[in-house]
């Protein structure tokens, strides 16, 4: 009795053990990207306060103030809405295998913010506009597309719960399309060739980062092919 005793805790304890293995990989996902976003919100606002103080001196009442004021504040949003989404997200049902879904997700998020340790482009007082207002629209519509995912949200090629309404169910990746508006804006604004260059190459990471995704929520849900049937990937009626 007592080796059959000790047999059977020789086969619990790998389990018990991967089980907390798995619920610290699940909390570390989920508070550290948390944590690094939530940092970046405390820089935007900082940036918010001194650029408020910076142009608002010369600037205080036109419309160009205002717009981008307006931008900066849904950049917070936005990253605020992250933050609380990387924290109460559901558990993936399905993760893409293998380390290169891992490192296109990771570039297609962070390649861009190489751009902006490039001097601004002197684009008058209308581009300047226009780009801001890119960045604002962008930005909005991440925010709306952000809340329609909600806990199914992920920065990996996960699959958590599939999402076919409200702007899902117009395009597969309107959060992808939406970001990428605002990042024409910031291109705009510190336009060379050089950040021409990031940007194509930030894109087609991104394009990648969608294929990547697709599979595994084509391994996850059935009915994604019958839904990817009928929506565009990106534009509608285009791609």
């Amino acid at each position: 009795m007592k080796k059959i005793k000790s047999q059977e805790c020789a086969v619990d304890s790998p389990e018990l053990e991967l089980s907390t293995a798995a619920r610290l990989l699940d909390l570390s996902t989920r508070f550290l990207p948390a944590i690094f976003f939530l940092l970046i919100v405390t820089f935007k606002i900082d940036d918010l306060i001194s650029a408020m103080r910076r142009i608002g001196a010369a600037n205080e009442g036109s419309l160009t103030f205002y717009i981008s004021v307006a931008s900066r504040v849904s950049v917070i949003l936005f990253l605020v809405l992250m933050v609380v989404l990387f924290v109460i997200r559901t558990m993936p049902v399905r993760k893409a295998k293998g380390v290169f879904p891992r490192i296109t997700a990771v570039t297609g998020t962070f390649l861009m913010s190489i751009i902006t340790v490039f001097p601004r482009a002197e684009l008058g007082t209308v581009l300047t506009a226009i780009a801001t207002l890119f960045i604002l629209l962008g930005t909005s519509l991440s925010i709306v597309a952000l809340a329609q995912l909600g806990r199914s949200f992920s920065m990996m090629a996960e699959a958590r719960r599939l999402v076919t309404s409200g702007p899902y169910a117009i395009v597969r990746h309107p959060l992808y399309l939406a970001e990428e508006i605002a990042v024409l804006g910031t291109v705009m604004q510190f336009f060379s060739i050089a950040t021409i260059i990031i940007f194509v190459i930030h894109f087609l990471t991104q394009i990648q980062r969608m294929k990547n995704e697709e599979a595994v929520l084509r391994q996850a849900y059935p009915e994604y092919i019958d839904y990817q049937a009928r929506t565009s990937r990106l534009i509608p009626k285009i791609y």
